[in-house]
């Protein structure tokens, strides 16, 4: 859905395909609001579960309120997809925050912290607004050091957990910075004036 609530197909904006560019398997992406990283990181996700085999994707949420808007856009990006490359889910069509496809024996599921699984893709949203760092590291324990792949997305809340795991020179996660003048919307064509658009 864009801005206006049009149904449209997903076409990466500028900032979305800076963020696709880069390859590490860890990155931590601080962001400006409403420049569609969190959609862009989101439909990776479900891209990864569709289409691998035996993959388990998570994305962690930093309330409860957020796991129903989360979820919402991997559940819509899921049914519109075309009938011919679209797994098909369990007999009971996922639970409301999970969606299982036992053909792949994929699933991905959003919710406040995961244990116990192993999981190979994590998305982590708003982590410098989250309270209790004991669940997020507990799921980050779930993901294996050499295959997993991991996304910590945050707006910036002052110097925080956030701030410190940003600063630290020995962290293994790409720095992905897209402040709100990177995104095409917010941009504004200047005009050169002259004698000539004057008298128009």
């Amino acid at each position: 859905m864009d801005k206006d609530g049009n149904e449209v197909p997903f076409v990466r904006n500028n900032v979305q395909r800076l963020l696709s560019s880069v390859r590490a398997k860890r990155k931590m992406i601080l962001k400006s609001r409403q420049v569609g990283i969190s959609t862009h990181e989101l439909i990776d996700c479900i891209d990864f579960t569709l289409f691998n085999e035996n993959r388990v994707t998570c994305i962690l949420a930093h309330e409860q309120d957020g796991i129903e808007k989360l979820f919402r856009i991997v559940r819509r990006a899921y049914e519109f997809l075309p009938d011919e490359i679209k797994p098909q889910l369990d007999r009971g069509g996922g639970s409301k925050y999970e969606l299982y496809f036992p053909e792949i024996n994929s699933r991905i599921y959003c919710d406040l912290e995961s244990r116990g699984d192993t999981i190979h893709k994590l998305h982590i949203s708003e982590m410098a607004f989250m309270k209790d760092l004991k669940r997020v590291k507990a799921t980050l324990e779930c993901v294996p050091l050499a295959s997993g792949e991991v996304a910590i997305e945050t707006t910036a809340d002052g110097m925080n957990h956030f701030y410190d795991l940003w600063m630290d020179e020995n962290t293994n996660y790409a720095r992905c910075f897209y402040p709100w003048f990177f995104h095409e919307e917010y941009q504004i064509t200047h005009h050169v004036l002259t004698s000539k658009n004057l008298t128009k």
